[in-house]
């Protein structure tokens, strides 16, 4: 027998958006950050930019996913 879901996958939970926000949210304020206020160099802002909003948010993203499978039982 199958399960019928009410959602078609873990990443539509509310966490797995609030998680996703965030790491957006902080990427843009990096960028904003490093090409305004440091004045570095708009390839490189981004690059960092990028790496730092991994870095931070990958463990966060990680326990959100691991939830919403949880919840949906995957």
């Amino acid at each position: 027998m199958n399960k019928q879901f009410t959602s078609s996958s873990p990443a539509s939970s509310p966490a797995y958006a609030a998680v996703n926000a965030a790491i957006w949210i902080t990427y843009v304020a990096l960028v904003l950050l490093a090409t305004q206020v440091l004045r570095f160099d708009s390839a490189i802002a981004e690059a960092a930019s990028v790496l730092v909003a991994a870095g931070v948010f990958y463990p966060l993203r990680r326990l959100a996913q691991r939830a919403a499978r949880r919840r949906f039982d995957h």
